[in-house]
């Protein structure tokens, strides 16, 4: 969903900055989106990560528009199949990491009006009727 959503974005002429997790996917996303989209790796669970990207996006531009988490583990199985440290990664990702991101971010949303967060990170989207 990520990725579509950035090259739908980028058409529509919105200044993109997209934080891509597998490298691999870094390349590939680049090259479907135009010269003026930004494209990064980043681990919304290492603070480090978090505040580079700040940094690089600060430099880019002084409000955000919105800021999508779209990051997510998904589970399957009963509790006692995933082991402690799973379950402690999947909670990392898809709740503590888009907590930092959005606290991280906030001033720049703030700055502008109508600004929203925009949290994903359930695969069960793909799977609920419509």
């Amino acid at each position: 969903f990520g990725h579509a959503l950035a090259i739908e974005l980028d058409k529509q002429g919105f200044n993109v900055l997209a934080g891509v997790y597998v490298n691999d996917n870094i390349v590939t996303l680049k090259n479907k989106l135009s010269s003026n989209a930004t494209v990064f790796r980043l681990d919304i669970t290492k603070d480090e990560d978090i505040n580079s990207v700040y940094a690089l996006v600060e430099k880019k531009t002084t409000t955000l528009h919105a800021l999508v988490n779209n990051a997510g583990i998904g589970i399957s199985g009963y509790i006692d199949w995933n082991t402690s440290e799973f379950l402690r990664k999947t909670m990392d990702v898809n709740f503590f990491g888009h907590v930092a991101m959005t606290k991280k971010f906030l001033p720049l949303l703030i700055s502008k009006r109508d600004s929203r967060v925009i949290n994903i990170c359930s695969v069960a989207g793909f799977l609920a009727p419509s």
